[in-house]
């Protein structure tokens, strides 16, 4: 076997030891019997994936592809990700008729489906050379960063799947605010069943809960949700790459120490992708990203702003429950997400939980967490992509990290 090769299947062991850790002793409970059925099998996910990403891979290791193949996968990527576009669209029309037009006929839902059928063919036929496309040129920015190794290759490689990406159990103490627990569940429960398994663990655990979409996960190969936009796919293929790499590095080993740690970890890896992912997405289509804050227009105070809406409601949810009324809290935040609905803002569930596991991005508005602005502030003060994630990769705990920002 290769060295290449054994070195990454030695990878995808240590990615499946550290993702099952913690587990313990097995002993179902009411929580274990009522997600069973949804669970996310890490394990098939590497046995269906892995090895045959690295055999079909194996070819292209080594950066010697044509510019004519380059071009013509990166078109691929932009129409794979255009046909889903228009393939949720035609969902949209099956599920949900105009309310202005008569109930669909059976030949126009038959027609429909023909339509969602005849996409999902061609999108599982483009997608092998679409993940190729995209790995080769986050690799490529990598590359330019100085992120290869002495023989001119990434470790670990990028490699990732576009599919349904799982969906994620998050349970909360329901005193306070912290990500007690996160299980992985299969992609696509219906909102019910969500309902069914929150209840579940608020009345046999009395944990808040909440059953959330992902946009991606740091499995090995990585599985990022098929269902988003090319820009949104390549900057969250970035992320989760990032993950991987921290995975080697003090950063994160440590990241299940604190919630700070997990913070720490999760915003490293939404800046750092936001810039690899922004090149890459340059390189594929020549649309350059701006995200220069400094350029945009002053709030309206009359216009609806759902972030400070979003701070505001963690903030009072935080102050109630530092009093110990946990009943007025839950209520204030049933108030606050029925408020955000009628301002157009849908969400299903805001509870402990929903900001335990939104608040761990220190970007999102349901975090209160300095950590986004120290994070930005150091990337203004380090010279190039490579250093600044070099850094923050050496930090160990959330101390060290403080102490050096003390120091600077």
């Amino acid at each position: 076997m290769p060295k290449v090769l054994r070195t990454a299947v030695s990878f995808v062991f240590l990615s499946v030891v550290a993702l099952a850790a913690g587990g313990g002793d097995f002993r179902p409970s009411p929580l274990d019997l009522a997600v069973s059925p949804y669970k996310y099998s890490l394990l098939q996910w590497e046995l269906s994936n892995f090895l045959d990403k690295w055999v079909r891979q194996a070819g292209v290791l080594l950066p010697w592809t044509s510019e004519d193949g380059r071009s013509a996968k990166n078109q691929l990527a932009q129409e794979f990700f255009e046909l889903g576009r228009q393939q949720r669209e035609v969902e949209q029309r099956l599920l949900y008729p105009a309310a202005t037009r008569e109930p669909l006929s059976a030949e126009e839902k038959r027609s429909l489906r023909a339509q969602i059928e005849a996409i999902e063919e061609r999108r599982r036929a483009m997608r092998p050379q679409v993940e190729e496309a995209v790995e080769a040129e986050i690799s490529s920015i990598l590359g330019e960063a100085n992120f290869k190794s002495r023989i001119g290759l990434i470790f670990p490689p990028v490699d990732t799947v576009y599919s349904s990406s799982p969906t994620v159990l998050v349970l909360s103490p329901r005193d306070r605010i912290h990500r007690q627990k996160t299980i992985l569940l299969a992609p696509g429960i219906r909102s019910e069943e969500r309902d069914r398994i929150e209840e579940m663990v608020l009345r046999e655990e009395n944990l808040a809960a909440l059953v959330e979409d992902t946009g991606g996960v740091a499995t090995y190969p990585s599985v990022v949700s098929d269902s988003s936009s090319l820009h949104h796919a390549v900057v969250i293929t970035a992320h989760e790459w990032l993950h991987h790499w921290f995975f080697f590095q003090p950063l994160g080993q440590h990241f299940w120490d604190s919630s700070e740690m997990t913070t720490l970890n999760e915003t490293a890896a939404t800046l750092g992708g936001e810039e690899i992912g922004d090149l890459a997405y340059t390189a594929m289509t020549g649309e350059v990203i701006n995200r220069d804050s400094s350029s945009s227009p002053e709030v309206d105070p009359e216009v609806f702003d759902f972030n400070e809406a979003m701070r505001e409601t963690r903030m009072g949810a935080e102050e109630l429950l530092a009093q110990g009324k946990i009943e007025e809290a839950e209520a204030y935040m049933e108030e606050r997400r029925q408020f955000l609905a009628a301002n157009g803002r849908l969400i299903r569930k805001i509870n402990q939980a929903f900001f335990a596991f939104h608040g761990s991005y220190a970007a999102s508005p349901a975090s209160v967490s300095p950590i986004d602005g120290q994070l930005k502030e150091l990337r203004r003060r380090t010279d190039s992509l490579e250093d600044f994630l070099k850094l923050v990769a050496g930090f160990s705990s959330i101390q060290e990290f403080l102490d050096y920002l003390d120091q600077a």
